[in-house]
């Protein structure tokens, strides 16, 4: 004869473990979620435009501009520009996600998280992931469209597999600090419209379309120290081969110190966001 169950003990045996915060497993796994859902909030047709089309117009465009003019200064344009436009690109995944946390925002997603069992990392997996999976889109057509016009990796298939990985970690630095200007706003667009006019400026003072020596000799200095230019030259010598131990390095340090700083302001701003 089967022993009586005391009702505390028949409830107990009903309920299901609750979802929990805690282990890695959940932080990968609910981070893959969110990752999904934040890659399935922008649709087949702006992603087509933003990163497909809009590289191509771009390449052949400055091209069509800057290549006749620039060779005769000696520089090759069509290898010269492809690193430029994957940097601008990566300046612009950087701000869909700044766009996106303060949609979040203004929607009321972020409270929901909060107050959900669920790992508080994976809003940042989630988030990481999906903008490096933009990134990772974006170089993809621009290397394909640099190479129609006379783009070539010159250092090999090493430094090409560098060369995407310090444009996506660049993409993922910049995220940190655009993320923490999207999360203190509830409006999107506005986050978008002053990221703009942060990110434009940095751009076109660099080396990013032209030689930095290209510059008048009082603003030089301010371009070739710039962050943009670090990274802009670290991906040029990846590309054309030669030294690449020192920009590589200079490029690095200037975006771990910026990781460090962004992420500070990101953490920061996130627990205050409701």
């Amino acid at each position: 004869m089967t022993p009586p169950t005391s009702p505390a003990a028949a409830i107990a045996a009903t309920v299901r473990p609750p979802v929990t915060e805690k282990g890695l497993r959940n932080l990968l796994e609910q981070g893959l979620l969110l990752a999904g859902r934040n890659v399935r909030l922008t649709s087949v047709a702006d992603t087509v435009s933003t990163m497909v089309v809009f590289p191509v117009i771009f390449v052949f465009g400055f091209l069509a501009i800057f290549g006749n003019l620039l060779a005769a200064r000696g520089v090759d344009y069509a290898q010269f520009l492809p690193p430029a436009i994957v940097v601008q690109w990566m300046f612009s995944v950087a701000i869909s996600a700044a766009f996106f946390f303060a949609t979040d925002r203004r929607t009321g997603m972020l409270a929901r998280y909060r107050a959900m069992a669920i790992n508080r990392g994976a809003v940042v997996v989630g988030r990481m992931a999906a903008d490096s999976l933009r990134a990772l889109l974006a170089i993809v057509v621009i290397l394909a469209v640099g190479h129609v016009a006379g783009f070539r990796f010159q250092a090999g298939p090493l430094a090409a597999l560098a060369f995407v990985a310090l444009s996506v970690g660049f993409a993922l630095t910049l995220s940190a600090g655009t993320s923490a200007v999207g999360l203190a706003s509830r409006d999107p667009e506005a986050v978008s419209s002053t990221l703009h006019t942060v990110y434009l400026p940095l751009l076109m003072v660099s080396s990013a379309f032209v030689p930095a020596d290209a510059f008048p000799a009082w603003i030089e200095p301010f371009v070739r120290a710039q962050p943009v230019t670090a990274v802009l030259d670290a991906l040029r010598a990846l590309a054309d081969g030669g030294p690449t131990a020192e920009p590589v390095a200079r490029a690095v340090l200037w975006m771990a110190g910026l990781l460090a700083l962004f992420s500070l302001a990101a953490v920061r701003a996130f627990r205050r966001a409701t």
